[in-house]
């Protein structure tokens, strides 16, 4: 089963897939790959992202919110050196782990539009032989040419809104146990 979890920024993408994932494991499911919940300051302001590898619990910070004119930036975030490669890695590992679930959060334009980040994952994860179960974070944007390009046939959608967010964890988690 291919679960595309989309929903508008700021939605709740991450933090449903999150919420989702301690029952899971309870239940002896084995996951991989990781989760990029954000970086906030002590007033609650989104200061980057960081990535958490859901096998070794291991985080790092893979990018802050960039300075306005820098030139260096992905989209509204400067990219912590040594953070890209050490995600890539993370990933390239979930992919060869003998595992139930891969979660990738998330494919955007960097992947879908400029061949970078994760790329190298998309045909991986368009082949249900390689990749038979996954989670892959989308924004709302971008999940008709996502689905597109992979083309997975046992692909499901399952939107975040801010009417639906709390419920979203345990639609998560039965879909995952029933799989």
């Amino acid at each position: 089963m291919f679960i595309l979890l989309c929903g508008e920024g700021q939605a709740g993408k991450t933090t449903a897939c999150w919420k989702a994932l301690p029952g899971l494991r309870a239940l002896g499911i084995k996951i991989a790959g990781f989760v990029a919940p954000a970086l906030l300051d002590e007033h609650g302001a989104k200061r980057g992202v960081q990535m958490v590898d859901l096998v070794s619990g291991e985080r790092q910070i893979l990018a802050r919110v960039a300075r306005p004119g820098d030139p260096t930036t992905v989209g509204d975030y400067k990219m912590v050196d040594g953070a890209t490669d050490w995600a890539r890695n993370v990933l390239a590992a979930a992919l060869l782990a003998n595992t139930d679930w891969l979660v990738v959060d998330e494919i955007g334009p960097l992947e879908l539009h400029h061949g970078g980040g994760f790329a190298f994952a998309l045909d991986p994860l368009a082949d249900p032989l390689r990749v038979p179960n996954s989670v892959v974070l989308v924004r709302q944007t971008l999940v008709g040419e996502l689905a597109e390009r992979l083309g997975r046939p046992d692909m499901m959608r399952v939107e975040v809104t801010e009417a639906n967010r709390t419920r979203v964890p345990a639609q998560l988690y039965e879909m995952i146990r029933a799989a």
